[in-house]
């Protein structure tokens, strides 16, 4: 049984950092349509005259964004550290967990459910913002400018699975600890039984 459970560990440590890094890479890529589009351009009176308004209604959802994005990255490293603590305090090879090894447990879990409601509570705000824009205007402007236009959310709705994901990732690991406190336990009963009966 404890053969079984030393392997979930490791694949659980390994999946946790790669759920991480998936976090990461997404926050990377998730403006690049609104880059591809050149919403930039349209908003820019938005982003540089006090009181402007961009060419294109709801293309500022560009720079409203910004923010949000940096952030975003940042929560990815913050992640991917948090998930490789794990590895700092060998929660992938001990046979016994120690207080460190549980803290450990219980940052990655706090940090991943924390990561996933503030990115997709914002994520799906400005979903919305992106869905007010004035597509047919820009849809104009692109066929003029020869600029890449799309109506595709895919960049928002993929964050459904890159966070699924990354929650599985989490309660994995708590059942590993779970599964892992039950059998110290039972270990811990056996050797005093056998103690006992040596007595």
């Amino acid at each position: 049984m404890y053969k079984k459970q030393m392997i979930l560990q490791r694949v659980v440590c390994y999946f946790l950092i790669a759920a991480a890094t998936l976090v990461f890479i997404y926050s990377l890529g998730i403006m690049t349509d609104l880059y591809d589009m050149k919403l930039d351009y349209y908003a820019q009176d938005y982003y540089t005259v006090e009181g402007g308004t961009p060419m294109v209604p709801g293309t500022e959802v560009y720079y409203d964004m910004q923010e949000f994005n940096r952030d975003f990255t940042k929560m990815g490293i913050v992640l991917i550290l948090v998930a490789l603590s794990q590895f700092v305090f060998q929660n992938h090879t001990r046979r016994k967990y120690y207080i460190a090894n549980y803290i450990t447990v219980i940052a990655n879990t706090a940090a991943g459910i924390y990561a996933t409601k503030w990115a997709l509570d914002n994520i799906f705000k400005y979903k919305e913002q992106f869905l007010g824009i004035d597509f047919e205007t820009l849809e104009m402007f692109s066929t003029i400018f020869k600029f890449y236009f799309t109506k595709s959310t895919f960049w928002f709705d993929i964050s459904k699975t890159v966070f699924a994901i990354l929650l599985a990732a989490v309660a994995l690991n708590v059942i590993n600890l779970i599964w892992k406190i039950i059998l110290m336990r039972a270990e811990k009963k056996l050797l005093s039984s056998g103690k006992e009966g040596a007595v």
